[in-house]
């Protein structure tokens, strides 16, 4: 599963409501869910350790990738939450690049997880890319080479800012395949009008995908389901 919980804030509520992002990623009950917004423990009260209370109510292994310190001391990234151990794990950093356009620049990450199913090792991506096309650039280069470092089977996931059509993603699309063939609707999650939260693979047989039609994050989940081969 792929989901955008934008520090766990109810949609509709506009309040932080862990309860509610626990019972929806149960009731899919995913081997691994990557996260986007995630916040850490920082000096600010509402900057809790999310990835452990998340992880926790599922009853799960969790991992933080901090990208950047917001307001001086509050941790902000992404996270994966997993049913079984990470083989390893580990945050990779996205350069930030030159600001040539306007708008919001924000240093941006990768986590990198590896886990074993039936005696391979597959390799899990999460990534939350920028507003803006060079952090999305610089954020497909450093999956490429994350992925072009080995052939293990794969799985990038994460809310990329961008339509299918972006150039930028070619190099993705290159690589690996789109679990949504028929480019699902995912932002924004009351009346969603773009595709912007990816799943994508490779090595790997993707037998189901579902965008999940819920209001619980301002984003829609996606789930797809694998075989491995």
């Amino acid at each position: 599963m792929t989901f955008n919980i934008q520090h766990a804030q109810n949609f509709k509520t506009r309040e932080i409501d862990f309860d509610l992002f626990v019972r929806s990623i149960k009731k899919y009950s995913p081997d691994l869910c990557g996260l986007n917004e995630v916040r850490g423990r920082g000096w600010m009260p509402s900057y809790k350790n999310q990835t452990g209370i998340i992880a926790k109510g599922l009853g799960y292994h969790g991992y933080f990738g901090k990208a950047v310190t917001l307001d001086f001391g509050n941790p902000f990234g992404n996270a994966v939450v997993s049913r079984f151990p990470f083989k390893s794990v580990e945050t990779v950093k996205i350069p930030d690049p030159v600001k040539d356009e306007d708008g919001y620049y924000e240093t941006r990450c990768v986590i990198k997880a590896v886990q074993n199913y039936c005696g391979k090792d597959v390799m899990f991506l999460i990534c939350h890319m920028g507003l803006n096309l060079g952090e999305r650039k610089n954020a497909v280069d450093v999956i490429c080479r994350l992925l072009d470092g080995n052939d293990m089977p794969a799985v990038v996931m994460g809310d990329f800012n961008v339509e299918p059509d972006g150039p930028e993603l070619k190099p993705l699309f290159d690589r690996l395949t789109d679990t949504d063939q028929t480019g699902e609707y995912t932002f924004p999650s009351d009346n969603p009008v773009k595709k912007i939260d990816y799943i994508f693979y490779r090595g790997l047989e993707c037998t189901k995908v579902t965008t999940i039609n819920e209001i619980i994050s301002d984003h829609l989940p996606v789930i797809a389901e694998f075989k491995v081969i």
